[in-house]
Parts: structure tokens; C-alpha cells; sequence
């Protein structure tokens, strides 16, 4: 009976340390944030390169696989196949732009939205 009081005692102790640990936390990031002065609806939260604008001046990133995307208000990613500043080299028989990609590599979008690469132009 010592024995389990003495358990569910050392629970509580850690319980108690645990959530006054977490929210020192909870405060330090809080006051951070707002000790910074930054209006965080303007700053991107992403760490790819911004490669150009869409038509209604959102900021175009590259993401790590090639693909282009904005962020919307919410700060979804809201992917993109045409963006002012998009390097358009060419159009495939049936009209669809020829698009050349980071590494040089050239392709057009599908109906789909696939990549389709074109070789040897």
C-alpha cells in the first residue's frame, strides 16, 4: 500500500513538472514571435527559392522536386503550370508551351498535369 502511494505520488510530481515545462515553452515561443515585430501573413513560410510571380502578384517558389507552387492565404501550397518568369523555350505541335526546366531539361504539360520531357530540342 506504501508502495503504491508512493508511485502514484512520483506520477504527479513528473505530471506536474512536464506541464509546467511545457508551458515555459508555450511562452518563450509566444514571446518571441510577437518581440519580433514581423507581420507573419507577409513572410513565406517556405524555404524554396521564389522563381517568379503569378498574374495577381503572388510570389512563385520552386519546390524540391520541380514543381512550382504559391501560397495561398491560408498557406497552402497552390501548385502552377504558367507564372510570369516562367522560361517558355518552344510550343509543341498542338500548341502547348514548351517549358525549360532548372537543370535544362525541356517539357510540356499533359492533360493531365504530368511533365512530359521532349528529347533533343
Amino acid at each position: 500500500m506504501k508502495r503504491l502511494l508512493a508511485l502514484l505520488i512520483l506520477i504527479a510530481a513528473f505530471l506536474a513538472v512536464q506541464s509546467g515545462a511545457l508551458a515555459q515553452k508555450k511562452d518563450a515561443m509566444t514571446k518571441t514571435a510577437t518581440t519580433k515585430g514581423v507581420d507573419e501573413k507577409k513572410v513565406p513560410k517556405t524555404d524554396d527559392p521564389a522563381v517568379g510571380k503569378t498574374t495577381e502578384g503572388k510570389t512563385v517558389f520552386e519546390g524540391s522536386r520541380g514543381g512550382y507552387y504559391y501560397l495561398s492565404d491560408k498557406g497552402g501550397k497552390v501548385y502552377v503550370k504558367d507564372f510570369v518568369g516562367a522560361k517558355i523555350v518552344g510550343k509543341t505541335k498542338d500548341g502547348l508551351n514548351i517549358y525549360e526546366g532548372p537543370k535544362g531539361g525541356k517539357f510540356y504539360y499533359s492533360a493531365k498535369g504530368d511533365k512530359v520531357y521532349v528529347k533533343g530540342k
